[in-house]
C-alpha cells in the first residue's frame, strides 16, 4: 500500500508526465513522419495520421471494467489523469473515456482478443485475471489487438498498467510508470 504522502507526490509527478507527453509531440509527430516516409508511405498520409487531440475534461467517477456492469472507484493517479484531460489521441496511441472503453470492450474482435489470451498467452493479464479485475486504458491498434489494459491486483491499490503490441507484453506498477515509458524513460 502507498503511504499518502508518496501518493501525493506520484500524482504532481503524473500530472509533469502527461505535460511533457503533451508538450513533445512536435518531437514525436516529425520522428513518426520520417519514419513513415522511409516505410514508403507519402508525407500527406503521414501528416494525417501524426495528430494530437485533447479533449475537454469530462467527469469520470469510475473505470467500467471488462464484466458487463462492473465498475472500478478510480484510484488517486487514475482520478488525476482524468483531471487532466478527457479523450487523448496523440499519433497511434488513443488514452480512452469510460464511454469508449465500453464500446470498444463489447466489440466481437476485442472479446475474441481476449478470449485468444487466455487460451494461448499463459500468464497475460486475460490469462490471469477475470473481466471483473481488467480494464482499457488506451488503444493502439484494434485491428491488431494492441491495448494497454488496467489490472487491478488488490482492492483499494494503485492498478498496473498492462501493454500488448506485437506480440510484446510490457508491466507497469501504476500509471505513472506507464506515462514515464511513453516519455522514453522506462524504469519498470
Amino acid at each position: 500500500m502507498i503511504g499518502t504522502d508518496a501518493l501525493q507526490g506520484m500524482v504532481l509527478e503524473l500530472r509533469d508526465e502527461m505535460s511533457q507527453y503533451r508538450h513533445q509531440f512536435g518531437t514525436r509527430r516529425n520522428e513518426f513522419i520520417t519514419e513513415a516516409m522511409s516505410c514508403g508511405m507519402s508525407e500527406k498520409e503521414a501528416r494525417s495520421y501524426a495528430i494530437q487531440s485533447i479533449g475537454p475534461v469530462v467527469p469520470v467517477e469510475c473505470m467500467p471494467t471488462l464484466a458487463p456492469g462492473k465498475t472500478r472507484p478510480l484510484s488517486p493517479l487514475l482520478a488525476a489523469r482524468y483531471r487532466y484531460a478527457g479523450g487523448w489521441k496523440d499519433i497511434g496511441e488513443h488514452l480512452l473515456l469510460p464511454a469508449e472503453v465500453l464500446r470498444i470492450a463489447r466489440t466481437e474482435q476485442f472479446r475474441g482478443w481476449i478470449s485468444d489470451m487466455r487460451n494461448y498467452w499463459v500468464e497475460s493479464a486475460p490469462y490471469r485475471f477475470g473481466d471483473d479485475r481488467l480494464s482499457l486504458l488506451s488503444v493502439a491498434n484494434e485491428e491488431a489487438g494492441h491495448f494497454s489494459m488496467l489490472v487491478w491486483k488488490e482492492p483499494g491499490e494503485e492498478p498496473e498498467v498492462w501493454t500488448y503490441a506485437s506480440q510484446h507484453e510490457y508491466r507497469f506498477s501504476h500509471l505513472l510508470h506507464w506515462f514515464k515509458w511513453l516519455n522514453g524513460r522506462s524504469e519498470e
